[in-house]
């Protein structure tokens, strides 16, 4: 008896890849991210605070243009002048200073206290933010404020570390 015919073999697709989607999504997630991080780094600051962000991120955006890979900001704190305990605090929790701030002798923080003042009363703040990038490091970025605006070539970037007006102050 003859066989009926067998219907014609589809071709066999290859399986279909899922790692360029997943790389894609990986992208998209650290942009999004991002765009979050700076966003919260913007809320709820004075606008020169806000323009110090900006120019401390071009400042890092610009080190990214020699062709370095440069590891991306996963969060971040800002601190005026006015901000110096609360920054020295996270200095303390971080090992770049000894001592708390309550050690600090009275006539350096009636100095560093008075110093903000003045710079408050001037219209100026000095301010200091600090990255925690994506190689697990921290890295900080400090600038001058006139009014609402960053002083382009005050901004200095640096590893974490005690500042050195923590050593000079008062005197």
């Amino acid at each position: 008896m003859p066989q009926p015919p067998q219907p014609a073999e589809k071709p066999v697709e290859p399986p279909r890849a899922w790692w360029p989607v997943a790389v894609a999504a990986g992208v998209a997630l650290l942009v999004v991210i991002g765009a979050v991080v700076v966003s919260n780094l913007r809320q709820g600051y004075s606008a020169g605070q806000a323009d110090a962000v900006r120019a401390c991120e071009d400042a890092y955006g610009a080190q990214a243009a020699s062709g370095e890979a440069q590891p991306t900001i996963q969060a971040g704190d800002v601190y005026s002048a006015a901000d110096w305990r609360d920054y020295y605090g996270l200095l303390r929790q971080q090992g770049a200073l000894d001592s708390p701030v309550a050690d600090l002798p009275e006539d350096r923080v009636a100095a560093l206290d008075d110093a903000a003042d003045a710079l408050a009363a001037e219209g100026r703040d000095h301010v200091t933010v600090v990255w925690w990038l994506s190689s697990e490091e921290h890295l900080v970025c400090e600038v001058d404020v006139e009014g609402d605006r960053a002083v382009a070539d005050s901004v200095a970037l640096h590893p974490l570390e005690a500042p050195e007006v923590s050593e000079t102050a008062g005197e």
